[in-house]
């Protein structure tokens, strides 16, 4: 929508009491102790209406803008020696003192409205409204500093060092301009060397990461800096460009951090505006009228780097193989692999977790009845994606060999929360399950080790290892819900049980190979063979990994 309409629709829910804007709350499952579906007052959206208020430039507006950000910044904690110092909540109704727990990241995210505030729009506060604004930008920056993340958390590290390259300019800081300088430097470094993104082929936050560094150019003068940041929105665009499916208009996997199965309306609506190929989103063609006037962005988009546009068109060659290497370390390397052609593609990641937002093993193609049926494998915890379980992966073309084993010292939904005692989950309804989602799905029993999930001309053919839990055989089992198909590893289902994750082992290993309807499916399973150190190396298809069997601490 263009600046008017986002205007008109936030007045609607403006409170004039608290001078806040209200919203319906739904939540990623952590960080906040509030309930999905209650009215709550978000210190983010109201900062961003604060902006867009700025950026009519009516009087009224300004004047509401100025009570808005009052009322923000003296949410603000800081006292310096505070563990939450420099730091937000979420909400009005949640000081950052009772979420569970706060998130470090709204030193960041306020961080970067405050910066834009004061750099573009100081002659229109208050006098007292701009003191508040430079106090806030600087226990926010400060903050950053303090907290100091690596560089290969992407988006935050690039969103904090333009925060506070920018603070350090504005408020004559050279200190924290020379660290802004250095801490943005170091991502851009780091995607280099080991070529490409830590936080690898993420639709979520590879877009943050191009906002931020197009919001770093808008903001900064530094030419190091600036540099630094159009070194980063291309190593962005880059990303987004050589995994882009034009066929199914979708990222091909794998994908470290993603909120949903498909690319949303804003992403497609923002990648068809840069690049100038239609994008549509899946299932949403109304929301793509592109003569619609102008949409509202509080950093104005900068457009692709030419070289990238026609990767966005059509892919360079048919069938396409990209591997990339994300990330490497004293574990080894981190290394993607994605197989296109013209109406499908398949993704995997070779070291991965089970953490929601990771699709470490992702397969899309386009049928008649949809523009992007989508395959996923994942574990499940009660119907939710289960984060004490890695995966293991090795990918040749249209092939994929996968093994999954569990992982211990941390949570069942967010890795890093809830952690069980002793490393014990109770579980009653638990599976490894692999889904095809789409219209027109379908699911068939080859024989007791061969299954197909099938749509329009292309099935993914499954040819499944005996699986063992503890040492007891698991079934495989074919399932249906609604415009779902999959195959489940039933590891356990009926009443709560405790399972311990220090000793618990688990054998499980299946091949993947993406064929047309009419290609015949090879015959042979995986096959395993004992190696040290509990681990199992795994053969099929011409493909080989090693998994551990036994439970292992969660990776990132």
């Amino acid at each position: 929508m263009s600046l008017k309409g986002y205007l008109e629709q936030a007045d609607s829910q403006y409170d004039p009491q608290s001078h806040l804007v209200w919203s319906i709350t739904h939540s990623p499952g952590y960080h906040t102790r509030i309930a999905d579906g209650v009215r709550t007052r978000q210190t983010r959206q109201a900062m961003d209406y604060a902006l867009a208020n700025l950026q009519s430039g009516e009087p009224w507006r300004v004047a509401r803008a100025c009570d808005v950000i009052d009322t923000i910044t003296a949410l603000q904690v800081i006292d310096p020696i505070d563990h939450h110092y420099g730091i937000w909540g979420w909400f009005f109704e949640e000081p950052p003192q009772q979420m569970n727990p706060a998130d470090w990241n709204w030193a960041d995210f306020i961080g970067a409205r405050l910066a834009q505030m004061l750099r573009f729009h100081s002659e229109q506060l208050r006098p007292a409204t701009l003191d508040s604004v430079r106090t806030a930008l600087r226990h926010a920056a400060m903050s950053i500093f303090r907290r100091n993340v690596l560089a290969g958390y992407t988006n935050i590290a690039i969103m904090g060092g333009v925060v506070s390259a920018a603070a350090g300019e504005l408020l004559d800081l050279p200190d924290l301009l020379a660290y802004g300088r250095r801490r943005l430097a170091s991502v851009r470094e780091l995607a280099e060397r080991v070529g490409g993104f830590s936080e690898y082929n993420s639709p979520t936050y590879t877009r943050v990461a191009l906002e931020e560094s197009e919001r770093g150019l808008m903001l900064l003068c530094d030419p190091a800096a600036r540099q630094t940041c159009e070194a980063l929105r291309h190593i962005s665009w880059r990303s987004l460009a050589e995994r882009f499916h034009s066929g199914t208009g979708q990222m091909a996997g794998p994908n470290s951090r993603a909120y949903s199965d498909w690319l949303g309306a804003d992403l497609c609506r923002y990648l068809t505006e840069q690049t100038g190929v239609p994008i549509t989103p899946r299932g949403q063609p109304e929301q793509m009228n592109l003569a619609k006037e102008g949409m509202f962005d509080l950093v104005r988009p900068l457009p692709c780097p030419p070289e990238f546009i026609e990767r966005f068109r059509h892919l360079p060659s048919d069938p396409h193989e990209t591997i990339t290497r994300f990330a490497t370390g004293p574990r080894g390397d981190t290394i993607g692999t994605t197989w296109l052609t013209a109406d499908a593609c398949l993704g995997s990641i070779n070291r991965g977790n089970g953490w929601v937002q990771t699709r470490g093993l992702l397969a899309y193609w386009k049928t008649p009845q949809d523009p992007a049926v989508v395959l996923r494998a994942r574990m499940l915890k009660n119907g939710i994606d289960f984060a004490a379980s890695r995966q293991h992966n090795v990918q040749r073309g249209q092939r994929v060999l996968s093994s999954w084993s569990l992982a211990n010292d941390c949570g069942p939904f967010h890795p890093a929360f809830d952690k069980p005692a002793g490393n014990i989950f109770q579980l009653a309804d638990w599976q490894l399950r692999i889904s095809l989602q789409g219209q027109g799905v379908a699911a068939e029993c080859l024989d007791a080790s061969h299954f197909v999930l099938r749509a329009g001309d292309w099935q993914a053919v499954i040819h499944t290892a005996p699986v063992e839990l503890g040492g007891v055989p698991v079934r495989w089992q074919l399932g249906q819900t609604a415009d779902v198909v999959h195959l489940d590893a039933v590891l356990h289902e009926g009443e709560t049980k405790p399972f311990d994750f220090n000793t618990l082992t688990l054998k499980l290993a299946f091949g993947i190979e993406l064929l047309r309807v009419q290609e015949t499916p090879g015959a042979d399973v995986p096959q395993a063979a004992p190696r040290d150190g509990g681990e199992l190396l795994w053969r099929w298809a011409g493909l080989e990994l090693t998994a551990p069997t036994q439970p292992r601490p969660f990776t990132w």
